[in-house]
Parts: structure tokens; sequence; C-alpha cells
């Protein structure tokens, strides 16, 4: 089969020479056949049907002429016997003729030669009896008479043998005609159908020719649309290597360079703080330059998986927050970030995935938009069915936008709208195209609205899990008062909506002036003030802290005011106390933010002002932890910022040290281990294992934590699957490490 289907053109060929010469054979043998009937035609039925005729000629002569012969006596009766022997003879040839041509019934010829062997001795005898009456006066009816009642019965027998060979020959004739126009048929419709099956395998032997000529034409098409694709792509990747030269080398050069000054500073604080703090910032972009090159190597193996955790979205904003309001506020960019229809924070799904998505898409914001512009980052709840929650995840920017031609390549990997936007804004044209796979891994879509000159707006929808709320209204709530001021009406309607989960009562305006009239209504009507305002600070006309100064002269002591901000307050801290203020809070608003200030109040506590922020401080003084690190200016590293939280730290420089050193170590005598993965002799995972199945009271219980460059989700798992308990990627995230730390102890 393979044979046929990769020859068709030769097997089309082979058959359409196949059907001619059949057609030539057939035509050939059709046409002799015809032939040889004419022959037979003309040799036998024709033949037969001339002597008959020669006969019935004879007979016919005879029989009507001879009575007016014998009645004329002036007739020689001897040339008249002569005749008819003549006759007789000629009669006889014809029958042998007949014998050997005639193909009918043989009994039909013997009934020929007896009728005219029976009517040639009648008339001979007739010619004896007349010539012997010669004398006599014969009259022309008696001779009538006599040919009437003797030779007129054989002449009719004759006659009659002479149609049934006739006949039989007329048969035989007509039988070959059919015969002949049976063969003719087949012959034209075997013509008809070899022409038409040749005209069919014709047909079919250009279409197979077509089509593999097309289909030649579009493999062609694809291998030249594949050389232009790589072509293309090396042209790319080429512009991309030059471009990621350039981007290395500017955080490197920084952190040479900074290096270099800092040495020569080392007696002036203030300059070596600030190229400590240059020589970190310049580090974290040059990470950001390697972890998007990683990931999008990972994204083309198809190798990037996302989780399915636990985490707190509150905790992602202020992360988010704590990256780019100081970023926005350096550039002269208004920074918001607003939460609107649900109180969910605990959610299910990979939070590190979906930190990266905001991030790329706030760092482009910045970027890309100019001093004076704004960028707003808003949640919105699209829909929640069972344990499934949607959410949108809006990031609006005003800076300069992009053409509608380049957004159809916005999310192809190294792409940027022009060389100029690489030489003014840096980057490496990954992180949309990062962005737009980790949106569809994780089953979300992202879709992007831009105008050049105008600015631009990501959307992007994502699914979450939820959890079960651990906490209840409390009942002390049910008596609170609650007035919210903002500018904003999605804020105002958005804390709300928290608040009244909660059971609290509350009022919420649009301005200063409008809020100040509700607390005088409310004290004047005898209704009781409010409890707790929540206040924005940038407000038009009226501010946050002439608004709380105002309701202060009216409320007195006995009001909570908090002034709520998307901002850094800590320049107008001072001042805002002065007016009345107790605390800050910073948006976007969180249900448990609300919730924990609130219950404080209704307790009678003191209100912490961190702004809803967490300040951890670590000190494990005594504790002891166990190092695997082979390099030992990672080792030098990590020791210091254990030392830097109290630690006591004992290095090792391989697993198999590491494996000793807990084997011959007093229980509980380290608070974990700190393995490297990459080490001479035994590396991290192994020696991992060997603890683990090993007989030392403490192998099961003792964390053990990598603390290596193998930072991508498989290598978690890996060392997940090793025994180990948690893993802590290089270069050290120092916080990370100590809250890890923490968490064991």
């Amino acid at each position: 089969m393979d044979f046929f289907k990769k020859n068709k053109l030769i097997v089309s060929v082979v058959a359409i020479c196949i059907l001619m010469l059949g057609y030539v054979v057939w035509t050939t043998l059709v046409i002799l056949n015809i032939n040889r009937q004419l022959d037979y035609v003309a040799g036998h039925p024709y033949k037969a049907m001339s002597e008959v005729n020669k006969i019935q000629g004879i007979v016919s002569q005879t029989t009507a002429y001879l009575p007016i012969l014998f009645s004329d006596s002036e007739n020689n009766l001897a040339e008249i016997k002569n005749n008819l022997k003549a006759a007789q003879r000629k009669n006889e040839k014809s029958l042998t003729i007949l014998k050997e041509i005639y193909l009918g019934n043989p009994h039909d010829l013997i009934v020929l030669e007896t009728a005219l062997n029976d009517l040639e001795r009648i008339l001979l005898k007739s010619a004896e009896l007349f010539e012997n009456d010669r004398n006599g006066d014969i009259e022309h009816g008696s001779v009538k008479e006599h040919f009437t009642a003797e030779i007129e019965p054989l002449k009719i027998q004759t006659e009659q043998a002479i149609k049934t060979v006739m006949a039989s020959a007329d048969r035989r004739v007509l039988l070959i005609k059919e015969d002949t126009d049976v063969r003719a048929e087949r012959a034209i419709i075997y013509a008809i159908f070899s022409g038409f099956l040749i005209v069919f395998l014709m047909l079919c032997t250009l279409r197979n020719e077509f089509q593999k000529n097309r289909k030649l034409m579009q493999h062609q098409l694809v291998l030249q649309d594949a050389l232009n694709s790589a072509k293309k792509a090396n042209d790319a990747k080429r512009a991309f290597l030059a471009r990621m030269s350039h981007e290395i080398r500017t955080p490197m050069n920084a952190i040479i360079g900074m290096t270099t000054i800092a040495f020569n500073y080392l007696d002036d604080r203030k300059r070596l703080t600030d190229c400590l703090s240059k020589i970190t910032f310049s580090s974290k972009h040059l990470l950001m330059l390697i972890n998007d090159v990683l990931d999008m190597s990972k994204i083309e193996d198809g190798k990037l998986n996302v989780s399915y955790e636990v985490f707190d979205l509150k905790k992602i904003m202020e992360s988010l927050s704590d990256i780019h309001y100081p970023q926005a506020v350096a550039k002269g960019l208004s920074f918001e970030m607003v939460i609107n229809g649900f109180d969910d924070e605990m959610l299910v799904g990979d939070p590190l995935r979906v930190n990266q998505i905001l991030i790329n898409l706030l760092s482009n914001a910045i970027k890309f938009t100019p001093q004076g512009g704004s960028i707003k980052l808003e949640i919105r709840k699209l829909r929640c069915q069972g344990d499934r929650l949607w959410l949108r995840f809006i990031v609006k920017d005003s800076g300069v936008g992009m053409k509608q031609s380049f957004l159809e390549h916005l999310y192809e990997p190294f792409e940027q709208a022009n060389n100029s936007v690489a030489k003014k804004y840096g980057g490496t044209g990954l992180g949309m195209a990062i962005t737009k796979n980790l949106v569809s891994l994780m089953d979300g879509t992202i879709n992007v609205q831009s105008k050049e000159g105008e600015g631009t707006s990501f959307s992007v929808d994502l699914p979450f899990g939820l959890t079960e709320k651990a906490k209840a209204a409390d009942p002390a709530l049910d008596a609170l008062k609650v007035l919210v001021v903002d500018d904003d009406r999605d804020c105002c309607e958005h804390a709300s909506f928290l608040l009244q989960k909660m059971g609290v009562y509350v009022d919420w305006v649009l301005n200063g002036f409008e809020a100040v009239g509700k607390v005088k209504v409310a004290l004047e009507s005898g209704a009781g003030c409010y409890d707790v305002c929540f206040i924005d600070w940038c407000m038009p006309d009226l501010n946050g802290i002439e608004t709380a100064r105002r309701i202060r002269e009216y409320t007195g002591p006995d009001a909570l005011i908090i002034i709520i901000s998307a901002y850094d307050w800590s320049e107008i801290e001072q001042q805002a106390r002065e007016a009345g203020v107790n605390a800050f809070i910073a948006k976007p608003l969180f249900a448990s933010t609300l919730y924990n200030t609130l219950l404080t109040v209704a307790q009678k506590g003191k209100l912490s002002d961190d702004g809803g922020k967490e300040t951890l401080k670590y000190d494990f003084a005594g504790k002891k932890i166990l190092l695997a690190e082979d390099n030992e200016l990672n080792a030098e590293i990590a020791i210091e910022l254990l030392k830097l939280a109290g630690l006591h730290v004992t290095h090792v420089e391989n697993g198999q040290e590491a494996v000793e050193m807990f084997l011959q170590s007093a229980p509980g005598e380290f608070l974990l281990i700190l393995m490297d993965i990459q080490m001479p002799l035994l590396n991290g995972y192994d020696a991992a294992r060997k603890i683990r199945t090993s007989k030392h009271t403490a192998a099961a219980s003792i964390p053990i934590i990598a603390m290596t460059a193998n930072a991508f989700r498989d290598d978690v798992q890996t060392a997940i699957d090793a025994g180990m308990n948690g893993h802590i990627a290089k270069p050290i995230d120092v916080d990370a490490l100590y809250k890890m730390i923490a968490k064991y102890m």
C-alpha cells in the first residue's frame, strides 16, 4: 500500500497503458470475429441460398415452359429430354455443393433431393410418353391436364423442400447477424467504458499531480515561513542578546562602580550607605533580568507549572504597594490601589505567579508613564460559584500607550515597539510574553486596551479557590457607628460593603464638607456621634487633615478619627496628629484591617498606628544552626546574615560532612540545617535522605531547609521529596530566611 501511495503517478500511467492495451486487443478480436462471421456468411448461408435459388430457377423454368414445348409438335422431343437431363445435372451439382456447406437439418436436403429426383423422373417419363404419342393428335388441354395431375403435385413438393432449405439459410443469416450485432454492441460498450475509465484515470492522475504540486507548494511555503520565522527569531534573539548584554552590564557596572566608590568612603557612613543602597537595587534589577530569561526558557520548554495553595491576598497587595509606590512617587506619578465588591482575603491559588503577573504589569505602567501621570490597580469580583471566585485585576495608566499595529505582537517573546523603546526604557521584551503564559497556565484571560499618547489598560481575569472563613462578626461591633469619607465612590461603597457584613452601622459621603455636616447633624439630633471616622487624606476642596480638624471640634476626644491613604503619610503624620487624627490605615481597605481596628475600638483597646502592616523583628539568640555550603563566599554571606539574628552557625563544606556532623551532635543541639544542593562528595538531596534514614533521635524531626540557586518550582518539589522541610532560593532574601527559621523555632 505504501508503494501505491508513494507512486500514484506511475501506477496511474501503468493502469492507463494496460487499459489501452486491453482495449486494442479486445477491439482486434472483435474485428477478427466479425470478419470471420462475414466470411462464414459469404461461404455458407449466402452460397447455400445461391445454390437453392439456382435449383428453384431450374424447377420453375422446367415446369413452366415444358407443357408448352410438349404441346407444339414442331419441337424436338429429343432436345427437350437433353435439356431435362442438363437441368438434372445442374441440380445434382447444386445438391452436391449444398451437402458440403449446408448447416441446417440434413434431412431437409434429403427431402429436397428426393423431390427433385421424383420431379425429374416424372418429367422424363412424360417426355417419353409424349414422344410415343407424337403421331397422334396431342392437344394443349390434355398436356395441361397431365401436368396438373401428375407434375404439379411433385412441383409443389419440390418447391416446399426448396423453401425449407431457404428458410434454414435465412435463419442462419439472422442468427449470425444477431450475434454480430451483440458483439458489436459489446465492443461499443467496452470502448465507451474503457474511454471513460481512461479519462477518469487521466483526470485522477492530473488531480493527484495537482494536489501533489499544491502540497509541494504548501510545503515550500511552510518551509519558507519556517525559514523566515527562524531568521526573524534569530534576529530577535540576536537583538535580545545585544539588549541583554546592555541590560546586564548596566546593573553590573553600577555594582562594580558603587563597590569601588564605597571602598574609598569607608569613613563616610552616609556616602557608604548610599553606595550600598544602590548596589542592592542594582543587584535586584539584575536578578529580575535573570529570572525573566529563565522563566521564558521554562515556558518554551513547557516545564513551567503553577501551584495551588492558601495565600493572603492582603499580603500580596501590601508587597505590591511597598515595591511600586516608592517608584511611582520618585517618578512623580500618582499611584492607587482599589478593591471593590468582595471581602475574601484567604484564597487558594499560586501567589508567586499572581504577584509576578501584577509586578510585570505595574512595572511596565510605571516605566512607560511620564511624570505627572497616574497609575491605578483595581481588583473587582466577577462572580462566585461554589468554592470558586473569579477576580478581575485592572492595571490602568495614563502613559505613552501603544500603536494598534504593535498590540498584535504584544505577547510575542523579545518584542518591543521599536529599538528606541529598548534604548529609552530598557527591558528584555519578555515581560508580556511571560505574563500571557502565566495567565494561561492559571486558566485565566488577559485583555488590553491602549491608544498611543493616552495610556493603556490591562485586565486580567483569574479563578481562585475559597477557604472557610474563620472569623465571625463580633457582637460588640453591632453597637458601632462608622462614617467613611472619600471622594472615590468605589472606595466608599467597598468600605461600606465590608463594614455592613461585620454588622456595623455605616454612612459614607464623598467630600469633607458633607462629612462635617453629617457629624454636626448626628450630634444635634441626639442620635449620638460616630464612633469611628475613616477619612481619605487626599480629597479636593477640603483635604483629610482639615476635615479631621473640623470634625474634632464637634466631637471632642470621643470619636476615633483614622486617615486612610494610598500614599506615604510620614510627611504629614505630625500635622495630622495635631489636627486630632488617631491612626492611619493604608489603602486598599481589607476586611481584616477594618475588623481588627473596630474590634480594638469596641474593646476599648489601644489602637496601633502601623497602618495594618506587620513589623517583625527576629531574635534567635542562643540558637545553633548547621550550615552546609561549599562556596566560600556564599558561606560567608549566610553566616553573617544568620549572626545578625543572634544565631550560632556551624559550617561544613559538603553533604558528607553535614551528615557526619549531625550524627555526632547531641539531640536538640541544632535548631535546623540549612543545606546547599550542589556540593562535592555528597549533594544536598542525598545528604538529606541519609539524615532522615539515620538512627539519630532527631533524624525525623530536625528541620532541613534547602538553600540553593536551584530556584524553580520543580527544584522545590525535589527538595521536599528528598525529605526537606522547605526551600530558600539564592540570592538570599533576608526576610524570607528569617521567617523560615522562625517557623521552626
